[in-house]
């Protein structure tokens, strides 16, 4: 289950990452005169980093998935999440 924790920890990770790259898409697009391709390479960023935020959900589940069949045989992998302590949800989604 040790695999199981570090693969969590590296989706959380790739994450925060997109979560960036959005944002930083977002405020070009809004905030910065974009000439030339500028405004399609911040179309493209955006865009690209939305597909990779669907794939990294689209691995979450699995793993829960994976992880609830482990459940049944009463093992776990579930960690301390500080998202509560921030009002958010628990959970990684």
């Amino acid at each position: 289950m040790a695999a199981v924790m570090g693969i969590r920890r590296q989706l959380h990770d790739l994450s925060n990452i997109l979560t960036g790259l959005l944002i930083t898409a977002g405020l070009l697009k809004h905030f910065v005169p974009l000439t030339g391709n500028g405004g399609r390479y911040a179309d493209d960023l955006e865009e690209g980093s939305e597909r990779a935020a669907g794939l990294v959900d689209d691995i979450r589940r699995e793993i829960h998935r994976l992880e609830a069949l482990v459940d049944k045989r009463g093992e776990s992998t579930i960690v301390c999440d500080a998202r509560p302590s921030l009002g958010q949800q628990s959970g990684e989604n």
